[in-house]
């Protein structure tokens, strides 16, 4: 991935790959695990052979202009998290089948929250309010493939 931006999206690279990468962040403390710390992401990624620093590791996540591009470290950090090198190394990398399956997973449970909690405030107030909410939650449009790499 080469440092530019796209005409749809108007973040750099960086930017993106910061983004991809808080989304697979995201996606672990979503699922009810608390989400990987500095020192984890360190220590697996010191297993391959990478010393990555505190400030490093801050400057990917920020997106930051002042940090070194470096194919080698996205690719540990692909393996690090189980998902295609190519996910982190292209700008419109292809979103893994595995954090597709889990955002929609993930979405669904939000929705299923929502449709329980306006079940427990509205039901005691107006059945019709609450068939409007979960209508209108099942209706909303699906997760692109590309959101991950799309500003929402």
């Amino acid at each position: 991935m080469t440092e530019g931006t796209d005409p749809v999206d108007s973040r750099t690279d960086r930017e993106v790959l910061a983004s991809k990468l808080q989304l697979l962040l995201d996606i672990v403390h979503a699922k009810g695990a608390a989400s990987f710390t500095y020192e984890e992401i360190r220590a697996g990624l010191a297993e391959q052979g990478f010393n990555l620093t505190k400030t490093r590791w801050h400057r990917l996540l920020a997106g930051s202009p002042d940090n070194r591009w470096d194919p080698e470290l996205l690719k540990a950090l692909a393996y690090f998290f189980d998902v295609d090198p190519d996910y982190l190394l292209q700008r419109s990398g292809p979103v893994p089948e595995r954090v597709e399956a889990e955002l929609r997973l993930i979405e669904a449970l939000r929705i299923s929250e929502v449709e329980h909690f306006a079940a427990r405030v509205l039901g005691e107030v107006n059945i019709d309010a609450v068939r409007a909410v979960t209508e209108a939650l099942r209706n909303l449009p699906s997760r692109s493939r590309h959101q991950g790499t799309t500003p929402n």
